[in-house]
């Protein structure tokens, strides 16, 4: 039987990862040769593949179905987290309240913190009882709204007279978490998702880079001293969790109501790590909840609602842009108006223009060895293989990188099941997206966003991330054939 499976195992897609894998470890050497205070990136890159192998055929050797085994539901997951969000509420609300006052900020609680950690914990779990003992039994939709609305006068009573009594803002704050989970329970129940630990996992991680993640690149988006990005693991967690509650729910893909729910699945993690703030990596799980809607069945009219509403938001979503991603995009669009912050990419479309057909060589670029452009190991080192071994090189990366997709492609299309096809649809668009904006960026035809070209710039997390990916293709690829269950 495993013989068996280890013969589906997809080897020419292997092959390609690796060759592509060993093209990158080239340009990095030839990108930072002559670069002091970056160690030795070759070396670490080479450890970083090695383990990202043996990632992904231990991936690959487990079967993925057993997944829905990680996620299976438990009732008394989200009270704990929204009693967790209240006590993490309390905490941020006394630190701003310190550092309005001119203190510095110390984690030290007072009993009335404590008192209103222990009031919004206490209506959390109230809003928990309310759902176990009753609201979970009402079938019919018209009580439900009824209830609802009669929760939401309530709470606006309620608001009002915490108004005219002078109630502290923080008691508004813990109340509007209860309400909005009582009100979830009667209408899209979205909370369902928090039943999910691998859910609970992947906003526990991204959670957790606010409170002791480091600073780099301008963004708090690593842990362990820089050596973990918990965004590049949530890529391949959400992919899992949204094909997961698609392949569940694949008789109702029509019902608006899923596409809602698949929307805010996506939306927490995808909010989570845009506050880092990391706009490239929020913009890939935004890809990857595309493709893998559009792969499940999503209505076309569903798209044109969502497009609509997307069109009509893009002026509030321009307004809550970092002053920095703002100014990347004006920058796109008009180079001329910053040429110092456009230096990078001008000397990117340099090289690559410059290298030709053949390029100037390994080791032999003027543009990236005399470092005229920055960053060249991680995010422009396509522009290096451009000016380095020119025309040729560069499609050479691009056509494996096509048949990279493909191969998944081709396994998404084999799948027995919808579980597994969402999840090698998942991945595939993870690794198009990521290409196409780097390499768009490389050529001026994109705003720059910091994201890596997949298996060829140089970062541990981003490597074994998409190792693991592909290691769950792999296992998809090795059990697409029913006959060796049956």
């Amino acid at each position: 039987m495993a013989r068996r499976s280890w013969r589906n195992f997809d080897y020419p897609l292997l092959g390609a990862l690796l060759v592509l894998s060993a093209y990158g470890v080239v340009m990095i050497y030839s990108a930072t040769i002559n670069t002091a205070g970056v160690g030795n990136p070759v070396q670490r890159q080479i450890l970083y593949i090695a383990v990202g192998t043996l990632l992904l055929f231990i991936t690959a050797s487990v079967d993925y179905r057993l997944l829905e085994i990680v996620q299976h539901p438990f009732a008394i997951l989200p009270p704990l987290l929204l009693g967790a969000g209240c006590v993490a509420l309390v905490i941020t609300w006394r630190m701003d309240q310190l550092r309005a006052a001119g203190a510095e900020p110390v984690f030290a609680l007072s009993s009335p913190d404590l008192v209103a950690m222990a009031v919004g914990v206490a209506l959390v779990v109230a809003a928990f009882a309310a759902d176990r003992m009753w609201i979970e039994k009402l079938d019919l939709s018209l009580p439900r709204l009824v209830v609802a609305a009669m929760v939401v006068g309530g709470a606006a009573v309620a608001a009002l007279l915490a108004k005219r009594l002078a109630v502290s803002g923080l008691y508004w704050r813990l109340g509007a978490v209860a309400v909005a989970y009582l009100l979830d329970c009667l209408t899209l129940r979205f909370s369902d998702v928090l039943r999910n630990p691998l859910y609970v996992l992947v906003l526990g991680m991204l959670g957790l880079v606010f409170v002791i993640g480091q600073v780099a690149g301008g963004a708090q988006s690593w842990l362990g001293a820089g050596a973990v990005q918990p965004s590049e693991l949530a890529k391949v967690l959400v992919i899992v969790i949204l094909a997961k509650f698609l392949a569940d729910r694949e008789e109702c893909i029509g019902q608006f109501s899923t596409v809602l729910i698949a929307i805010g699945i996506v939306a927490v993690p995808t909010l989570l790590i845009y506050l880092q703030p990391d706009l490239g990596m929020a913009l890939v799980l935004i890809a990857i909840w595309g493709a893998v809607m559009w792969t499940a069945g999503m209505r076309l009219w569903h798209i044109l609602a969502l497009a609509g509403g997307g069109a009509a938001a893009m002026p509030l979503l321009w307004l809550k842009l970092e002053d920095y991603m703002r100014q990347r995009l004006l920058l796109f669009i008009n180079p001329e108006a910053d040429p110092d912050s456009y230096f990078n990419v001008h000397q990117a479309l340099v090289s690559v223009g410059s290298g030709g057909w053949t390029g100037k060589g390994l080791t032999h670029g003027t543009q990236s060895q005399l470092h005229f452009l920055r960053v060249r190991h991680t995010d422009f080192i396509f522009a290096v293989t451009a000016e380095e071994l020119g025309f040729l090189g560069a499609v050479a990366i691009i056509g494996l990188l096509f048949f990279i997709l493909w191969r998944t492609l081709r396994v998404a299309e084999k799948s027995r099941d919808t579980f597994g096809r969402l999840i090698a649809a998942g991945v595939a668009a993870m690794i198009f997206f990521q290409s196409v904006i780097n390499i768009g960026m490389n050529l001026g035809l994109m705003p720059v966003t910091g994201i890596p070209l997949p298996f060829v710039s140089y970062g541990g997390s981003s490597l074994l991330t998409l190792m693991l990916g592909m290691g769950l293709v792999e296992s998809v690829a090795m059990r697409h054939k029913k006959l060796e269950f049956d």
